[in-house]
């Protein structure tokens, strides 16, 4: 059970701390898009950890380079993303 609660209270983090990166009307939009991207990615790390794991011969070895890949695509992802705070949110339509 615990591991249950920790598991659904990690996911529930992730999605609002994403979700508040963008603006009002984006919100909803970012929670679907967001969740469906984890769900999507999941065959491919999968998929990364099993070749990983045929290469180097070892389970625990396989999970770390995969851990250390998907960690490097994260960090990149962060530093380049630029920072919304104080944006206008007053859009004009044309």
């Amino acid at each position: 059970m615990c591991g249950l609660g920790f598991g659904a209270g990690i996911s529930v983090l992730y999605i609002t701390t994403s979700a508040e990166q963008f603006g009002t009307n984006l919100r909803a939009s970012a929670s679907i898009s967001i969740t469906n991207m984890v769900r999507g990615f999941t065959p491919v790390i999968l998929l990364l950890f099993t070749m990983l794991r045929n290469v180097t011969g070892n389970y625990i070895t396989g999970a770390w380079i995969t851990g250390l890949i998907i960690m490097v695509i994260a960090i990149t992802a962060a530093y380049f993303t630029k920072e919304s705070f104080g944006k206008d949110l007053d859009f004009t339509e044309e």
